[in-house]
């Protein structure tokens, strides 16, 4: 096991994930999270703050996206991708000045929506 800590101890390889049964096309068993419930904080101060504060090396937000889709994935062109997390990348790229074509090199951290595995190669 690589994470002692981890909600799943299974090692599990790539044939295993391909091969998975289907839950709901094109999403197989290994496709899908665990039923997970957790929480996650962020504080926000403004640049005033921070150095009040004494904050050393503060992470500057430059950018933040949001957007839906339809909610009945039949009615997208390709059920298996999720246009919502493009629509809110483009968004939070433009915010933040940053080349949508070049943007690999341009972030160093990026927090996305990750209930299934195909949503990453949207």
């Amino acid at each position: 096991m690589l994470n002692p800590k981890a909600q799943s101890p299974m090692l599990v390889s790539v044939e295993e994930v391909l091969n998975s049964r289907i839950i709901c096309f094109p999403f197989k068993l290994l496709d899908c999270c665990l039923y997970s419930e957790a929480s996650a904080a962020l504080i926000l101060a403004s640049e005033d703050k921070v150095k009040e504060l004494g904050v050393e090396k503060p992470i500057w937000i430059t950018g933040v996206g949001a957007a839906n889709t339809d909610c009945f994935i039949g009615n997208r062109e390709d059920m298996g991708r999720l246009y919502s997390n493009i629509y809110a990348a483009k968004a939070a790229y433009k915010m933040a000045g940053l080349d949508y074509n070049k943007i690999k090199e341009q972030i160093d951290l990026a927090e996305l929506h990750d209930a299934f595995s195909g949503h990453y190669l949207s």
